[in-house]
């Protein structure tokens, strides 16, 4: 079981300046900043503590907004390792809040805090780039960033790079492919430029199979025409394109402008599975039920990164009593965001499947459940809590990034808070 910050071995300065920085941020989170401002000033050299200060000195939130005093926070934080600060240090240098605007500045510090994994920053990273901000216009540099911002989830650089093709690189195709995943990610501005995209594409249709299958996808969910997307679809799909394979094998076995047939989706989804498409072994692995079969095609899919793979997996592999596998699938589902996977997780923690017990994994999962706008593992922290220390409570907190919330877990049970510590 994962040790609380406040056990044994850990240095007792090292201990005071955990529980002054958790308590600033609950402070934070109930917006009671004077609070927040005497406990993060004791946290001393923490980057946590100091980003919040900086932020707390940007927005003001009771006292004079100090950009000044912002960027001296978010230096201390930065040179300490947050990437965070220096992403907002790069917006300070962007804009010329508390700072002379320096473009190339703002550019090193982006630059810095996307070398410290922020998503965010490696997006702008490439937009500097795109537009000659800092330096001077590289697209493929503002490809190269875009694309490494997109693997890290960063949902803005897919429309980023489907407006690189789009305009700059002129590879329409490649563009609808990008604009769909931003379109899939939430970005709205994606679906307007799919149908600015559809007429050019008719036009390369017929003699790019890729414009066709492209333009294919778009007509089925996009604008409403189903039947011509099927069309489409399975012009490039007899010529052995997977994505069009693929997608038509959905459009076929759930009956979308054409017939339902589930052998027709079972062999265009093997066909396009066969030539590496993993979410085409996904589709399989849920078509095959619980089959040996389908275990093979859901593995394929979850090591190519289906995310959506991972609990499914987890349940055939559970089936067939491969219990430890099965909880590191579900663990690997729920840190990537998967509702589904953050409830086995916690449950399985909660009752030993698959290994010990442990609380602490098990309320942390119901808890960032929360993180994706789901309650439905409130009800079973309710009940593992009774047998947990406030420390455990806390710990979990810190794991799910929902401090708030454990802590009113632990005053719930008559125990005083982190608050009152």
């Amino acid at each position: 079981m994962p040790t609380a910050y406040c056990v044994g071995g850990v240095p007792t300065l090292l201990r005071v300046a955990l529980r002054a920085y958790e308590r600033g941020l609950l402070a934070m989170q109930r917006r009671a900043f004077e609070e927040a401002r005497e406990q993060l000033a004791l946290a001393g050299p923490d980057d946590r503590a100091l980003l919040l200060l900086g932020q707390l000195a940007s927005a003001g939130h009771g006292e004079q907004v100090d950009p000044v005093r912002a960027r001296e926070l978010y230096e201390r934080a930065a040179e300490l390792g947050s990437a965070e600060a220096a992403h907002n240090l790069g917006v300070l240098y962007a804009t010329g809040r508390g700072v002379a605007e320096d473009q190339a500045a703002a550019l090193r510090w982006y630059q810095r805090s996307a070398e410290l994994g922020y998503g965010p920053a490696r997006r702008m990273v490439g937009l500097m780039y795109a537009t000659g901000q800092g330096a001077p216009v590289d697209q493929d540099a503002a490809e190269r960033h875009w694309r490494m911002a997109a693997a890290a989830g960063e949902a803005q650089a897919l429309h980023d790079l489907g407006a690189l093709f789009a305009y700059h690189r002129v590879n329409l195709p490649e563009a609808a492919s990008w604009y769909l995943e931003a379109a899939k990610a939430g970005i709205e501005a994606a679906e307007r430029e799919l149908a600015l995209l559809a007429p050019k594409l008719r036009l390369l249709a017929s003699v790019d199979p890729r414009a066709r299958t492209m333009l294919g996808v778009i007509r089925a969910f996009h604008l409403g025409d189903p039947a011509g997307g099927v069309k489409l679809l399975a012009v490039s799909a007899e010529g052995g394109d997977p994505v069009a394979q693929r997608t038509l094998g959905y459009l076929v076995q759930h009956g979308v402008g054409t017939a339902k047939d589930d052998v027709r989706a079972n062999a265009l989804y093997q066909a396009a599975a066969e030539q590496g498409d993993a979410f085409a072994a996904f589709n399989l692995g849920v078509l095959s039920g619980g089959s040996d079969e389908a275990v093979h095609w859901l593995r394929q899919a979850a090591d190519a990164g289906v995310v959506e793979a991972y609990s499914r997996l987890g349940d055939r592999l559970s089936e067939r009593d491969l219990d430890e596998e099965a909880l590191r699938w579900y663990v690997r589902g729920a840190e990537a965001g998967d509702k589904g996977s953050m409830f086995a997780a916690a449950c399985w923690y909660r009752d030993g499947f698959g290994g010990p017990v442990d609380l602490v994994q098990a309320l942390r999962w119901y808890l960032a459940m929360l993180n994706v706008d789901s309650g439905d593992g409130i009800h079973e922290a309710h009940a593992i809590v009774p047998r947990m220390t406030t420390d455990e409570i806390h710990e979990a907190g810190r794991l799910s990034g929902r401090l708030l919330e454990a802590d009113l877990f632990v005053q719930r049970e008559g125990r005083p808070s982190a608050a009152s510590d």
